[in-house]
């Protein structure tokens, strides 16, 4: 009778529970578990990073691509005025991106002056087809105003605490004593941030 009950038992567990194969198996199931929300289609750093391209090459075209541009009114039309007057960087939009502009010409809030029709235009369109012309123009003003929010200021110079044999602690000038001038000399030590005894000299 023992004997059977132990045996319903075992069956009981491996029923409720699963047993992983190895261990990297297990650790990505973890893995797994942990990631939360939407998995996002494209990493928000391509977009950041293909705005500023876009706007650059808008940029260099634009006076002369604008008035064929605004008054296209079909895909062909859109792809004939970058063809015409958006070299080199027509291949960049046209064909691939021309029912976008065609949509963001139409958007009601395309912006009337020149500088920010470039922005709009080159963030609405760093995110497509992947992202909607919304979630990109989001995505690029965040890394924007991440970006104002960084220090104009560099770092120039970094220093170390010292110990030295003259008698001086503190931080080092120029990766030397402040007191006598003393320098350091470069070995396995350094590493460590330990001077070595009168034993290991």
């Amino acid at each position: 009778m023992k004997s059977e009950e132990r045996k319903n038992d075992r069956s009981r567990q491996s029923k409720g529970t699963k047993k992983s194969i190895d261990k990297i198996s297990e650790s990505t199931e973890i893995a797994d578990k942990k990631k939360r929300g939407r998995k996002r289609k494209i990493p928000w750093d391509w977009v950041v990073g293909r705005a500023p391209n876009y706007e650059f090459q808008l940029r260099a075209v634009w006076e002369k691509l604008v008035p064929r541009l605004l008054n296209a009114k079909t895909e062909a039309d859109v792809v004939a005025a970058f063809v015409e007057f958006g070299g080199p960087y027509d291949g960049e939009f046209v064909p691939r991106l021309s029912s976008d502009i065609l949509a963001l010409l139409n958007d009601p809030d395309f912006p009337k002056r020149a500088e920010p029709r470039i922005k709009f235009m080159a963030r609405s369109l760093a995110g497509r087809p992947s992202i909607a012309f919304r979630t990109s123009r989001d995505i690029c003003e965040k890394a924007a105003i991440r970006q104002e929010l960084k220090s104009p200021n560099k770092i120039i110079r970094r220093e170390y605490y010292v110990e030295c044999s003259c008698g001086y602690k503190g931080p080092a000038l120029d990766n030397a004593c402040r007191k006598c001038g003393a320098q350091s000399l470069p070995s396995i030590y350094e590493w460590t941030g330990r001077a070595p005894s009168s034993n290991e000299e």
